[in-house]
């Protein structure tokens, strides 16, 4: 006949004042754990249970939006062929100081092809509602508080605006790039975002995304130089134009202005404009504006210094 071991036990409330003998071990019937006692400190030390513990979990994702679980450590999307949404769990029932990280496995996350993380409820990420991964195998670590606020902790992605340079007073440097979408109408069309003030801006490149009506070309500049960044510019669907031009402060906020080339009137009703970046749409230009920031900026060795981008600014590839 088999032996019965039965340990002294009691509710959770009689356990945290009970101090046992070292090395003895007692059961809380509260929440059906064992409790180690040193001989001194009342209530022990209670067990973990399994459901307690923190472990390393991979949820594989196929092509899906998916709502993450308060138990997910790494969400790994494994396959991709259009743009995926990702809802966190409520920063109050995930567990504090435990990071979550959503990443790309297939290769196939892209500008057009991104992973968008949402928080939850009036949740926040770093204070946006949502976060993007948007180049191919990128990935986002995450940690929170536990009361609203996520903050990203690791990434490989490319985010619109970038910290590349900063002192211990203040002065930085970054890079960006803007996008808009802009409805082409009459002989000349203003974008509704512009190029910000103080920053130095070397390229505005465009991309005909559908072909331009009405034109037989067109230009892309700012008041007083409204071909700055090129004109007689093709209207076929699909044409190119980096728009290269010499490192160029900006000063003030300044406008984007489309202008139809050849006496013509660019576009009509409904079609649209992408600016500064290249994003599918109905429309019929895609521009991108590279820029850095220069508020502020560094001064080494009694000369103002500037970081310069690439010499080839390239609007994204067409999809």
């Amino acid at each position: 006949m088999s032996e019965q071991l039965q340990l002294r036990r009691g509710t959770a409330t009689q356990v945290n004042v009970f101090t046992g003998a070292a090395g003895e071990i007692v059961f809380d019937t509260t929440n059906n754990r064992l409790v180690a006692n040193d001989g001194v400190t009342a209530g022990g030390s209670p067990a973990a249970k399994l459901s307690e513990v923190i472990t390393n979990t991979r949820t594989a994702v196929s092509d899906a939006a998916y709502t993450a679980l308060t138990s997910d450590r790494m969400v790994a999307y494994t396959a991709l062929t259009a743009a995926r949404v990702i809802t966190l769990p409520a920063s109050s029932a995930y567990q504090t100081g435990t990071r979550l990280v959503i990443i790309d496995e297939s290769g196939s996350c892209s500008v057009t092809m991104t992973l968008t993380i949402n928080a939850a409820g009036s949740d926040t990420i770093e204070g946006a509602a949502s976060a993007v991964v948007n180049q191919a195998y990128g990935f986002i670590g995450l940690e929170n508080n536990g009361t609203g606020h996520w903050t990203i902790i690791d990434q490989g992605f490319m985010p619109a605006l970038s910290n590349i340079a900063a002192a211990a007073h203040g002065a930085n440097i970054q890079i960006g790039v803007l996008e808009t979408l802009v409805t082409l109408a009459g002989s000349s069309t203003n974008a509704s975002l512009q190029i910000p003030a103080n920053c130095i801006v070397m390229a505005v490149g465009a991309r005909v995304l559908t072909a331009i009506t009405g034109a037989a070309s067109y230009e892309v500049g700012v008041a007083g130089n409204l071909s700055q960044f090129g004109s007689a510019l093709s209207i076929a669907a699909g044409s190119v134009n980096f728009g290269l031009i010499g490192p160029t402060a900006f000063y003030a906020a300044t406008t984007l202005t489309i202008t139809a080339g050849g006496r013509g009137v660019c576009g009509g009703p409904g079609q649209a404009v992408d600016l500064l970046h290249a994003r599918e749409s109905t429309g019929c230009i895609a521009l991108i504006l590279p820029s850095i920031e220069a508020s502020t900026y560094e001064t080494l060795s009694g000369r103002n210094c500037y970081v310069p981008l690439s010499a080839r600014a390239r609007p994204c590839a067409e999809v």
